[in-house]
């Protein structure tokens, strides 16, 4: 069986003809112009049975049009408003050494070089040219670089990431 990742949410209705308004969740929106099947869903449950392998993309960066086959009128389009659309894993392109999906890194443990854990990557901002990885726990909240000086360990299949400590990093106030 697959494991389906969140790629987007249907925002709204988009004309007349069943087009819908994608709002991405992925870090990278171009992401989801290569995917070669999509379902439907709602936030935290299965997505559901049918399996689009013919949809239309257009639009760029955050401004994505959406066209599923049979859905062809403003009514059906607005019946799909707040579904999430799911992609299978392996139909993600294989990503070069040392890159990883947003989807591997959430969830990570992390740990200092020392072994000090921090919590898990809960979140991941986009800054411009770079992503921060937002890292919580019961009590506290740090934000990770994700840059090579930072970043030293990332292990999806250990379920970890080690990160090199620097000066001003880490704040010893709780959140």
């Amino acid at each position: 069986m697959d494991d389906w990742i969140a790629v987007g949410k249907v925002a709204k209705s988009h004309g007349l003809k069943g087009e819908m308004k994608l709002r991405p969740t992925v870090p990278d929106p171009e992401i989801i112009r290569n995917l070669s099947r999509v379902r439907l869903g709602t936030e935290g449950k299965e997505p559901g049975e049918r399996i689009y392998e013919s949809f239309g993309i257009r639009g760029h960066f955050s401004k994505l049009i959406l066209k599923l086959p049979g859905v062809d009128s403003v009514e059906s389009a607005k019946a799909l408003t707040g579904q999430i659309v799911f992609s299978a894993r392996k139909d993600f392109p294989e990503l070069p050494k040392g890159e990883y999906y947003w989807f591997e890194i959430i969830g990570l443990k992390v740990f200092d070089e020392e072994g000090q854990c921090f919590g898990e990557v809960d979140e991941i901002l986009n800054a411009g040219g770079s992503e921060i990885y937002v890292v919580r726990d019961e009590n506290r909240e740090i934000m990770l670089p994700a840059v090579k000086d930072i970043i030293k360990i990332v292990d999806p299949e250990q379920g970890k990431l080690v990160f090199h400590r620097i000066e001003g990093l880490i704040e010893d106030s709780a959140i």
